[in-house]
């Protein structure tokens, strides 16, 4: 690969590059002076661009040599491969419920997808009240789908070993997520940030919690040690674009292999996050209804992709004891992925409160008493969550806690 012929792409350049793919530039049809280029940058990574043309639009996505929002943290180029890597790996498991790839060039690492102009980001449509109940089930599908067909359960373990040497390779986001998730909000760091001071004395509890800090402890080790499939990553509510009718998950560049539970987890802690933020019943218990609706939907898809054939394909792990005793196995693992879900979404609320990122949630309350109310909420109960995590086993258990929390805050 050709390093120095990487630079950063204006609409000039994109126009450029898409002459060159035909499949992309029959995509929107018509002459390359005719294409319209309209920057739509919105996260922390990347520069993303949306081309449209006579035909049809297309995404196309950039790496850039660091942070976009800080050009002092410097970064690696290879994020836009491993997304185009984990796309067209899940893609065939998972069909209609991520975005359709076109084009990956190694050398601009740039990545081409289908256009989802027509979408909502999925946290936009929550924070504007629009009770779109599918979406959650979608996801839980999405995720099922997703891990399922990429773990031993349905691979033989030398494809599955061979994906995870490739994706072992995506270390620098890997430890964005380490140090972001499981390390920096526990400890003083330049990069931790709350406005509200009323949060400083619980952060100052959490932070000298043993049980609090031993479970983030455990958290960190199972994701960095428990490689049960190929996960999205950072699959939050800014991750999903959405209408009533069709959901899709964007934004795999943060993928590698590890716990299930961890990308269930990080969808979990974004929605209660959205709970805390709205503090209208009815929208609160659509919240409820959303997770417990996301779970069953994860829960039974898995099983029955799990129990779809009879004779597994060849070389997968293929059950020794049928009947009961395998379903008790299968039954213990799903339980063991539905602690993880609820350690990792106590873990994902407290970073997006006092860690680097945050989340756009809590800025439609413009009350700045109830806005730091909000989030103390929010924090008080993953709080409690990660402080019992011996207790609180179950999805039922945590959206019971979760109720009783936000009761509480009413």
């Amino acid at each position: 690969m050709n390093q120095t012929s990487y630079h950063t792409l204006g609409a000039a350049g994109i126009r450029g590059l898409i002459a060159g793919v035909p499949v992309v530039a029959r995509r929107l049809g018509g002459t390359p002076d005719l294409w319209r280029v309209r920057e739509v940058s919105d996260g922390n990574l990347n520069n993303v661009f949306i081309v449209g043309g006579p035909e049809g639009e297309v995404c196309l996505k950039q790496s850039l040599p660091h942070v976009r929002v800080d050009p002092t943290w410097k970064m690696p180029l290879d994020r836009t491969f491993f997304e185009a890597t984990w796309l067209r790996a899940v893609l065939p498991l998972v069909g209609g419920l991520t975005t359709e790839f076109l084009h990956f060039d190694p050398v601009l690492h740039v990545l081409i997808v289908e256009s989802l102009s027509s979408h909502t980001v999925y946290r936009t449509a929550l924070m504007r009240a629009l009770d779109w109940p599918d979406v959650a089930p979608r996801i839980g599908t999405f995720i099922a789908q997703a891990t399922f067909g990429t773990s031993l359960l349905a691979q033989p373990f030398e494809d599955i070993f061979a994906a995870r040497r490739i994706f072992a390779g995506n270390v620098a986001l890997t430890r964005i997520t380490l140090d972001l998730v499981f390390d920096q909000p526990y400890r003083d760091h330049p990069r931790n940030n709350w406005d509200e001071t009323d949060l400083t004395p619980l952060v100052l509890d959490i932070r000298s919690s043993a049980p609090t800090l031993l479970a983030v402890e455990n958290l960190r080790r199972r994701f960095l040690s428990q490689p049960q499939a190929l996960l999205h990553g950072d699959l939050h509510t800014g991750s999903i674009m959405t209408t009533p009718e069709d959901t899709r998950v964007i934004d795999g560049e943060f993928a590698l292999y590890g716990p299930i539970g961890f990308d269930c987890g990080m969808f979990v802690g974004n929605l209660v996050l959205h709970y805390f933020a709205t503090p209208d019943i009815a929208a609160r218990k659509a919240t409820l209804r959303d997770i417990a609706a996301f779970w069953a939907s994860f829960h039974e898809r898995f099983l029955a992709l799990w129990n779809r054939d009879e004779a597994p394909p060849p070389g997968t792990l293929r059950p020794l004891a049928y009947g009961p005793a395998s379903h008790m196995a299968q039954l213990a693992f799903l339980e063991e992925v539905e602690a993880d879900t609820i350690g990792f979404a106590s873990a994902e609320i407290i970073r997006r409160l006092i860690g680097y990122a945050h989340t756009a949630d809590f800025d439609v309350i413009t009350d700045p008493r109830q806005r730091g109310a909000c989030r103390a909420g929010a924090l008080s109960f993953a709080y409690h969550i990660l402080d019992h995590t011996a207790q609180i086993r179950t999805i039922g258990d945590f959206l019971l806690r979760l109720d009783e929390y936000g009761k509480a805050g009413l």
